[in-house]
């Protein structure tokens, strides 16, 4: 009997210590296999706050979210500054960019003397062709065989270069000879060469116009001056 009772004793010892085993090593099981559901869940939920939250730098999602907003916006500021700085160009400087410099190729110039101001004349330029062009600067004027350019008058410089459409016309002013008498180097002229400005405004550009003075020549000296073109001849006279 005590044989007996001792086996069943050992039976249900070992019996309990395995069912303690079993027990201890689905708790660990458990532990193993289900850490990374909540770590995972842990991380989905951190991802969803940073992308709602601006405070956090750090978190992927935002800085997915930002980086994808400035590539839309920079997308689409530049189709925007470029349509814009399109528009712009072929509404104004831009046009006037693409069309020729006047010369004496396409057209007319001719000059005359007026009462007022005093030892005036006025240079007319008229675009005889079938494309518009542009009048740069002022007239580069030689006295006879004169070498040196008559002064630009700075102070008559226009805001914009003046277009010339085909048979309109852009003037400008001449004075010869000062009032005051302050010139020097006199001479009595014949004849009156014109040179157009180039678009970089350092030079002329195309053939010269040879003009033919009035009957007696007219008297220049050194201080002649010139005007700029301008699209009315008040302006070039004023």
């Amino acid at each position: 009997m005590r044989t007996t009772r001792r086996a069943t004793h050992l039976v249900a010892s070992a019996t309990a210590l395995t069912a303690v085993l079993a027990l201890t090593a689905c708790q660990n099981d458990t532990k193993d296999t289900g850490s990374p559901a909540p770590a995972a869940s842990s991380q989905s939920a951190t991802g969803a706050q940073g992308a709602q939250s601006p405070s956090d730098g750090n978190s992927p999602a935002e800085g997915g979210h930002a980086s994808k907003t400035a590539a839309a916006g920079a997308s689409g500021s530049g189709s925007a500054g470029k349509k814009g700085s399109g528009q712009a160009a072929g509404q104004g400087s831009g046009s006037r960019a693409t069309t020729a410099a006047c010369t004496g190729a396409h057209v007319k110039v001719t000059v005359a003397k007026v009462q007022r101001p005093l030892n005036h004349m006025l240079l007319t330029a008229t675009n005889t062709g079938s494309t518009p062009c542009n009048a740069y600067g002022a007239p580069y004027l030689r006295w006879d065989d004169g070498q040196a350019a008559t002064t630009f008058l700075e102070a008559s410089k226009p805001q914009a270069v003046v277009t010339l459409a085909p048979g309109e016309s852009a003037y400008a002013g001449i004075m010869y000879q000062s009032a005051d008498g302050s010139g020097n180097s006199g001479h009595t002229a014949r004849t009156l060469g014109v040179l157009f400005g180039n678009r970089e405004g350092n030079g002329s550009t195309g053939p010269a116009v040879q003009l033919s003075l009035p009957k007696g020549g007219v008297f220049t000296d050194s201080s002649a001056w010139v005007t700029y073109w301008q699209s009315r001849s008040e302006d070039a006279l004023t």
